[in-house]
């Protein structure tokens, strides 16, 4: 079987997308209440060994490279003499929703950064809320429905060559 270069944008933005996605998740649902139960000062300690460590490059790529991607596979299909309609409204929708990740990471990323410098409980757990909130909430959310639609362009995809 031969894949055109729409379908492996497509693949490639769903992985990195579902990686993404499935980080976010995991930290929401697994991390998240051990972290409210282990308290803001070890999710500090704990950030400033890993998100402000490997995770400086770790995240950015994931977040930047799944948007990328999206907007290749969204052009691509676009620009395709064979281009698939039903291929096209999921993509869209998953090319705003990870655009619309990226923007809330404008909000989040400078609070995960300010932990590099705050010492003081207070301002460490007004972080840890304010984190949670606009980090993983919303921007998890975000991130999560883009891969969504991702799946949906993938299985349009598929369904309409396979």
């Amino acid at each position: 079987m031969r894949f055109t270069r729409t379908q492996l944008l497509v693949a490639a933005a769903t992985l990195l997308s579902g990686v993404l996605a499935g980080g976010i998740i995991d930290r929401v649902i697994v991390g998240g209440p051990a972290w409210r139960e282990l308290g803001a000062v070890s999710w500090a300690q704990f950030s400033r060994q890993a998100d402000l460590g490997t995770g400086l490059v770790a995240y950015p790529a994931e977040g930047i490279g799944a948007t990328l991607l999206i907007l290749a596979a969204t052009l691509r299909n676009y620009f395709d003499r064979n281009g698939r309609r039903g291929v096209t409204l999921p993509l869209y929708f998953g090319a705003a929703f990870s655009i619309a990740g990226l923007i809330l990471t404008v909000k989040a990323a400078p609070i995960m950064l300010s932990l590099a410098s705050l010492k003081n409980g207070t301002e460490i757990e007004h972080a840890f809320d304010e984190f949670f909130v606009w980090g993983l909430y919303l921007r998890g959310f975000m991130d999560t429905l883009a891969f969504i639609a991702l799946v949906w362009a993938l299985s349009n995809l598929h369904r309409r060559t396979g």
